[in-house]
């Protein structure tokens, strides 16, 4: 069964390898958002014990929630921009316009926070009530080690102080 396991792995990380460079044509080299999420998958399906066709489904819905979710922050970098840049560049604005744009930053959050929990009760159909917590469990602690590598990584040798 771990023969079984780890051609699967070898065999998702190599499709995947070989698709993303597809999407580069010219470039030889991944970027290094193409690597962490190739770790990530690798590392997701060996976490879940993914057979093959649930490994698909499950990436093709979580790519598409990320695309989703994508879009929803773009919107409210946007609106963070716009609010910046009168403030900047001095603009007096109403206490009740000032209300009106952060009830609209709070309304995207939650709409993110919709889109997640969308998302996570959609696997049902995919995958069993205790994987579906283990990727939540995988998916906060993947977060929180690329964030702390990339924290660490400053000038000069060892981690930054």
């Amino acid at each position: 069964m771990k023969k079984v396991f780890t051609l699967l792995v070898i065999f998702f990380v190599v499709f995947y390898s070989a698709e993303a460079q597809q999407r580069n044509r010219g470039n030889k080299n991944l970027n290094p958002l193409q690597k962490i999420q190739q770790l990530e998958k690798a590392k997701l399906i060996e976490a879940l014990n993914l057979n093959e066709d649930t490994a698909v489904r499950l990436f093709a819905r979580r790519d598409e929630h990320q695309k989703k979710v994508r879009e929803i922050f773009d919107k409210r970098d946007a609106m963070i921009s716009e609010i910046d840049k009168n403030i900047k560049k001095g603009a007096k604005q109403s206490d009740s316009e000032l209300k009106d744009q952060v009830n609209n930053l709070l309304a995207i959050d939650e709409n993110i926070a919709y889109e997640r929990k969308n998302f996570y009760k959609s696997l049902d159909d995919i995958l069993n009530p205790a994987q579906i917590a283990k990727l939540i469990v995988f998916e906060n602690n993947f977060r929180r080690e690329i964030r702390e590598t990339l924290m660490n990584r400053g000038p000069g040798p060892g981690p930054r102080q």
